[in-house]
């Protein structure tokens, strides 16, 4: 069976577990089970809401809508561009209800037109829209090196391999972004939380199924172009964006049809789609059927909406005017959304969606839209990058491996679950061929394999298992066929640059194989790796999720003959 098929099969079984839940009890106990997973896969939220430090930075008057510039804190240094727009209708008045717009991936931020007019249009249908630049995008760029400023989704593959080895999730972070802004939006007597609603297309709808799933605060939500199954997902090109997949989440029923559950029955939640998209239409409507049907057994009071319009991925007139509507609607009481066909023709005269300056010219000024004086977070006093995070956490975690060393044995145990080795006499006889899918040539990271391993390497890790610990057991194969041959005596281990990693977690798992190792050019230690600032050497494939919190590659062999 291939991984293609292993990863169906589990996404199946999550739609599976959702389709089987019986009462609204039942549902509610799911929910504790995956929240605490989700939680889990990320490693955790941080425990303490430090001050946001806010500051508005300046105020932009717009047609039909204030915008203010601002800046706050979502940890100690971690500096967040927002603009929060603010309605100029005078039928309206404060407090405002309160949309929140997550961008997708764009790398100057709420510039890209697309999202800069669908901003405009909550503003003048009465809402209060608050918006910020996701890591690595807009003003928030985090390597001090520009050279590095090449693409947003870069960075964040770079620090999601980086924050994978402390046992994080770079969705944490993002996460947590959100949910300080929302800490924000509470701070203002003049913006209604109450009343709050979040919608984003790409990577912010993303955001939008993660926050309606995990944040209480959230009543009415409209991810777009991310909901589909997972299976679809990894079918049509692999794994994506680093917050985008996680560590063994099936195991633990997660998948997009249980994300969508997490949130009900607190949430009208709508979902949109495009039929020619790498979040595959198929999926979303697998993933909505699952979610209908279970609202329909358990009484659950919706609204509930699928919306669809022709692709490419992306955020088209049609699909701005749905997600305002949906707003409205379920906001401020207005009229239900329109048919979908009235929609889909706001498509029809051909406009490129990423420049839509023809159809609505751009809402605001770029030079009046930044926030910070250098048009970059990383130039202000007391910035802290989010490799800094991590590099900190690194360094705290070896200190406590250092005050409470493991035993040989205990290493022994914790490399085959953390890696995924299995024992030496449950290896097939022969070696196990990377999955070189063609497919996966789209990714972020090149790595020291390439970027199919990259992929490979993210797929193996949603199905609890590592690259790393696969070709640590063809290592393990070879040599076991290699001592047989010498009847039974133990071989010597050798390996070469990065390829020591595996060999080092080989050793770990059956040290009685090998009479001696020898390393030739070994990379730097994953501490050393990740608290270097300068990007560049990230990967997956040489990773194994959350293994700092145990050990450093490196401390495998030891004492190693």
């Amino acid at each position: 069976m291939n991984l293609l098929d292993e990863v169906r099969l589990a996404d199946e079984a999550c739609d599976a577990a959702v389709a089987a839940i019986a009462s609204p009890e039942e549902l509610f106990a799911k929910q504790a089970e995956w929240r605490a997973a989700w939680l889990g896969a990320m490693g955790g939220l941080p425990e303490e809401r430090t001050p946001l430090n806010t500051r508005v930075t300046g105020v932009v008057e717009c047609d039909g809508f204030r915008m203010e510039n601002v800046v706050f804190e979502s940890l100690p240094g971690v500096f967040v561009t927002a603009h929060l727009a603010l309605p100029a209708d005078p039928a309206g008045r404060p407090p405002y209800p309160l949309v929140l717009m997550p961008l997708g991936h764009s790398d100057n931020g709420i510039l890209n037109p697309r999202y800069a007019a669908h901003f405009a249009m909550a503003a003048r249908a009465g809402f209060a829209v608050l918006s910020w630049d996701p890591l690595s995008q807009g003003e928030r760029r985090q390597s001090s090196d520009p050279r590095f400023d090449a693409n947003c989704a870069v960075e964040h593959s770079r620090l999601g391999a980086r924050c994978w080895l402390v046992g994080w999730n770079f969705a944490r972070f993002r996460i947590w972004d959100a949910m300080r802004a929302i800490d924000y939006a509470e701070s203002r007597p003049d913006l209604d939380s109450s009343r709050l609603g979040i919608m984003g297309t790409s990577g912010g709808g993303t955001m939008s199924a993660f926050l309606q799933a995990l944040d209480p605060r959230v009543k009415v939500a409209f991810p777009n172009c991310y909901v589909s199954s997972l299976r679809e997902v990894v079918r049509e090109r692999g794994c994506h964006d680093a917050e985008q997949f996680f560590f063994d989440p099936f195991r633990h029923g997660l998948n997009h049809a249980s994300l969508l559950a997490l949130g009900q029955p607190r949430v009208a939640l709508a979902i949109g789609s495009r039929w020619h998209d790498y979040f595959p239409h198929v999926g979303a409507e697998s993933t909505f059927a699952v979610l209908s049907n279970l609202a329909a057994r358990l009484g659950l009071p919706g609204p509930f909406w699928h919306f669809s319009c022709n692709g490419p991925h992306g955020l088209p007139p049609s699909t701005r005017a749905a997600q305002t509507d949906w707003m409205r609607h379920c906001i401020l009481g207005a009229e239900a959304p329109r048919p979908p066909e009235a929609y889909r023709a706001l498509d029809a005269d051909g406009t490129d969606e990423n420049d839509p300056a023809g159809r609505s010219p751009h809402p605001f000024p770029a030079e009046a839209a930044f926030c910070t004086p250098t048009h970059q977070v990383r130039n202000l006093p007391g910035f802290r990058s989010l490799y800094a995070v991590v590099a900190d956490e690194a360094r705290r975690l070896a200190a406590a491996r250092a005050r409470a060393p493991r035993t040989r044995d205990e290493l022994r145990a914790i490399v085959r679950r953390r890696a995924g080795i299995r024992p030496l006499a449950e290896l097939p006889a022969e070696v196990q061929a990377p999955f070189d899918h063609p497919n996966f040539n789209w990714w972020y990271l090149t790595g020291p394999y390439g970027a199919r391993r990259e992929n490979e390497a993210a797929i193996l890790a949603t199905l609890g298992r590592s690259a790393v610990g696969r070709d640590a057991e063809n290592i393990l194969i070879r040599a076991a066929a290699e001592s047989r041959a010498r009847s039974g005596a133990p071989v010597p281990l050798h390996a070469n640059g990065w390829d020591c990693i595996a060999a080092a977690h080989a050793y770990a798992a059956e040290p009685q194989l090998f009479s001696s190792v020898a390393f030739t050019d070994p990379p730097p230690s994953w501490t050393d790796l990740v608290a270097d600032p300068t990007p560049g050497r990230e990967s997956y494939a040489t990773a194994v999720w959350g293994a700092l919190r145990d050990y450093d590659w490196p401390d495998l062999v030891g004492e190693a003959p």
